[in-house]
C-alpha cells in the first residue's frame, strides 16, 4: 500500500523555487502601493480637515468625486495613443506614473491651501492625478500584472489593500495627535516611489521563472517562431 503512495506538490511548489524567495515576494507587495487608487484614498482621509477652510466647504468631496473621474481621460489619452498611433513601452509608463505621482504628492505637501476662482485648485488638480492613477491601474498596470504567476498578481493586491489600511490607520492617528495635512503628504510622497525600487529588483531577476501558465505558453511560441524564422538558410 505505502509503496502506491505518492506526494502531491502545492500550485507553489510546481511553479518553481521563486516562492523561497522572501525578496521577490516583498518586491511584488510593494508593488501594491503605486500605481493603485491609495492616493485618491489619501486625498479623502484629509478631508475632514481640508474642508473646515476650503471654499468649497462641504462640497469638496463632491468636486473631488468629478476630478477623479476627469482622470480618466488622460489614461483613455495614454491607451489610445499606445494602441493606435505609438507603442509606449508599458515599464516605461509604469515607472513614469510613479514618479509624477510622488512628485505630485511632495508639492501637494507645500500647496494644498491655495485656492483660485473660489476653488481648491491645487486640491483638485491632485484629485485629477490621483483618478489617472487609479484608472492607469486598472486599464494599464493590472492587465500587464497578469502575465506573473497568480500568488504574485494576487501579491500586489494584498500590498494595495494593506497600503490603504496604513492610511486609513495613519488618519485616525491624524486626528488623535493633531497632525497636520503637510506633515501627511510629506510622509506620503516617499511611500509612492518605493515601487521604483520593486520594479528594478524584479527586472534584475528571470521573469520566466515566475510567469503564470498562459504567459509560459506565449513566451514558448514565440521562442518556437523565432526558431523557425532563423531556420531559412539558403543551400
Amino acid at each position: 500500500m505505502a509503496g502506491g503512495m505518492t506526494t502531491s506538490k502545492s500550485g507553489l511548489e510546481e511553479n518553481g523555487a521563486w516562492y523561497r524567495d522572501w525578496k521577490l515576494i516583498t518586491a511584488f507587495l510593494v508593488l501594491g502601493i503605486n500605481p493603485s487608487w491609495a492616493l485618491p484614498c489619501a486625498l479623502f482621509v484629509e478631508v475632514p480637515i481640508i474642508q473646515q477652510t476650503a471654499p468649497e466647504g462641504l462640497m469638496l468631496a463632491a468636486w473631488m468625486n468629478i476630478a477623479i473621474n476627469l482622470g480618466l481621460v488622460i489614461t483613455l489619452t495614454y491607451v489610445l495613443v499606445d494602441t493606435f498611433v505609438m507603442p509606449i513601452p508599458t515599464e516605461a509608463a509604469i515607472c513614469f506614473v510613479i514618479i509624477v505621482s510622488s512628485g505630485f504628492c511632495a508639492v501637494l505637501a507645500f500647496t494644498y491651501t491655495y485656492t483660485a476662482f473660489g476653488m481648491s485648485v491645487v486640491y483638485l488638480l491632485m484629485s485629477i492625478m490621483g483618478g489617472m492613477v487609479g484608472t492607469f491601474q486598472v486599464l494599464v498596470f493590472l492587465p500587464y500584472l497578469t502575465k506573473y504567476d497568480p500568488y504574485l498578481f494576487a501579491t500586489v493586491r494584498l500590498g494595495d489593500v494593506i497600503f490603504v489600511g496604513i492610511l486609513s490607520g495613519l488618519g485616525m492617528l491624524q486626528q488623535a495627535v493633531n497632525i497636520s495635512p503637510d506633515v501627511f503628504f510629506i510622509l506620503l510622497a516617499p511611500t509612492q516611489v518605493l515601487p521604483l525600487i520593486s520594479m528594478w529588483y524584479i527586472s534584475t531577476k528571470n521573469p520566466e521563472d515566475f510567469m503564470s501558465p498562459a504567459a509560459s505558453v506565449e513566451a514558448a511560441k514565440g521562442r518556437a517562431r523565432g526558431r523557425g524564422g532563423g531556420g531559412g538558410a539558403a543551400a
